[in-house]
């Protein structure tokens, strides 16, 4: 299990301009679950190597 900094990270990394919020209203449920999906896989691997 990740630690509360691991946490705090990724919070920090998720931050949107107003353009892109924007883009991302305009993407489709799959789209968006796709989006999701690959940075779940980069952060797992991320915590991984730790």
């Amino acid at each position: 299990m990740a630690d509360l900094t691991t946490y705090e990270k990724i919070n920090e990394d998720i931050k949107f301009t107003e353009e892109e919020t924007v883009e991302l209203l305009k993407l489709s449920e799959k789209e968006i679950l796709v989006l999701i999906l690959s940075e779940l896989k980069k952060i797992s691997e991320n915590t991984s190597k730790k």
